[in-house]
């Protein structure tokens, strides 16, 4: 097993982000138990998100407490005043004197007022008081803790959700930068076969120089004289327009002889074009149509060089 190319195919990071199925969440898993290098760079992949999380989280602001309970009143409700009762009031006849003049004491009544409902002040009789509730303490404290609660769920949600976006733009990072050290090592594999290419004895290079049509371009054709197989780097050439398409030839015998054409991506890339003849004295580029021409369009031509 390649370890390496296992390690660069990014499912360890989608493990550790948690966007693999559960299939290959268990061929992580067991891998990482099999192989020592995949298990540490399991883990250096996890402590770094963990860095990045840590990074970058925000504690609440301390004010937001303060202004939860600004907005609470705990003040208890007053109560009604119990009601006093009526005083009875006694009512007492007057005393009579009879014709002896001797005092007739008149039997004692003892009358009580009716029992009148209070009437708080500022109610008129008749009129009915406001109903007055009174909640407990408790359920003041409860509505209190509840308002606390979902403020304090409202700010971890919106955490939450910037959490998901900073992991979401921490793996677009990890992919880019996967993509810039594919793009380094593409380059320098590159680099290395040309300078093989280059050291190599049994290989002919002819550099191709932009001419009057274009000054900048620059194409190295090697030529390998045992196979007579012919290898191009294009090391600078303007991109082909559209319907249009660059095309190989050689001169022999004074005779320009087609070579066929180039790919329409040859950037960092080494083209292998048709076999050349033993008895090429130059070979240059021109610009033609798509699937190239019978014979060169000499005003089009961008590059050439001698051999």
């Amino acid at each position: 097993m390649n370890i390496q190319a296992y390690i660069e195919s990014g499912i360890l990071e989608e493990y550790v982000l948690g966007t693999v199925s559960s299939q290959e969440k268990q061929e992580v898993e067991c891998m990482s138990h099999i192989y020592p290098e995949i298990k540490e760079e399991l883990l250096r992949t996890e402590g770094a998100l963990e860095q990045y999380a840590l990074k970058h989280q925000t504690l609440p602001p301390a004010s937001l407490k303060d202004a939860i309970f600004a907005q609470m009143n705990f003040d208890e409700a007053a109560e009604e005043p119990e009601s006093a009762e009526t005083d009875a009031v006694e009512t007492v006849s007057a005393l009579q004197y009879d014709s002896d003049n001797t005092v007739k004491k008149l039997p004692v009544e003892i009358v009580k007022e009716e029992e009148q409902p209070l009437i708080p002040p500022g109610i008129r009789s008749g009129e009915q008081p406001e109903a007055v509730v009174i909640y407990p303490a408790w359920a003041k404290f409860a509505v209190a803790a509840s308002i606390i609660f979902a403020a304090l769920f409202g700010w971890s949600a919106m955490k939450v959700s910037n959490v998901e976006r900073e992991n979401r733009q921490y793996a677009a990072d990890i992919d880019l930068l996967k993509s810039d050290m594919d793009g380094l090592r593409k380059n320098a594999e590159h680099n290395q076969t040309l300078a093989s290419l280059y050291r190599n004895p049994n290989y002919k290079v002819v550099r191709m120089a932009g001419l009057e049509k274009s000054p900048q371009s620059a194409v190295v054709a090697m030529w390998d004289t045992k196979t007579n197989d012919i290898l191009l780097d294009v090391q600078n050439l303007p991109a082909a327009p559209e319907g249009k398409q660059y095309q190989l030839w050689t001169i022999v015998d004074g005779k320009p002889v087609d070579m066929g054409v180039l790919d329409g991506d040859f950037d960092s890339k080494i083209l292998k074009m048709k076999q050349a003849q033993s008895g090429a004295v130059a070979f240059a580029i021109t610009l033609e149509k798509t699937g190239g021409n019978p014979s060169p369009t000499m005003e089009e031509m961008y590059v050439m060089g001698k051999v």
